[in-house]
């Protein structure tokens, strides 16, 4: 299972970092929307919507989100069953807002280096 993200936004690295830590039985591995696994996947490059492909399906804005939570198991889990009582509507509505508005919500510059145990998990 592979949670594709814009490797651009510090939003998007701290999600990665989080389900990472929630990723208890290491099933997730992580690879940017514009690297050589998206490329090879046919993965659209919208930098506005995460992607999550699993057994060869793809997921994509609030459903890959919730794809990637209940994924990642334990707490991760939890979130994924409250995100699947909202209404599809609400939770891409919701999702695109935080999307259009990351970078002006999230005003860091630091680097987004991987956290221990995240690099080998990290694709192309």
């Amino acid at each position: 299972m592979i949670v594709f993200f814009d490797s651009d936004c510090l939003m998007c690295q701290g999600a990665l970092r989080w389900l990472n830590r929630l990723d208890a039985r290491d099933r997730l591995l992580f690879a940017p929307l514009n690297g050589e696994t998206a490329k090879g996947l046919a993965i659209a490059s919208d930098n506005d919507s995460m992607a999550f492909v699993k057994d060869g399906k793809i997921y994509r804005a609030s459903e890959a989100a919730r794809m990637a939570f209940c994924e990642a198991g334990g707490m991760g889990g939890v979130i994924g069953l409250v995100l699947k009582l909202l209404p599809l509507g609400l939770r891409d509505w919701g999702y695109r807002w935080i999307a259009r508005n990351r970078k002006r919500l999230v005003k860091n510059d630091a680097c987004g280096i991987p956290e221990e145990g995240m690099r080998e998990k990290l694709l192309d």
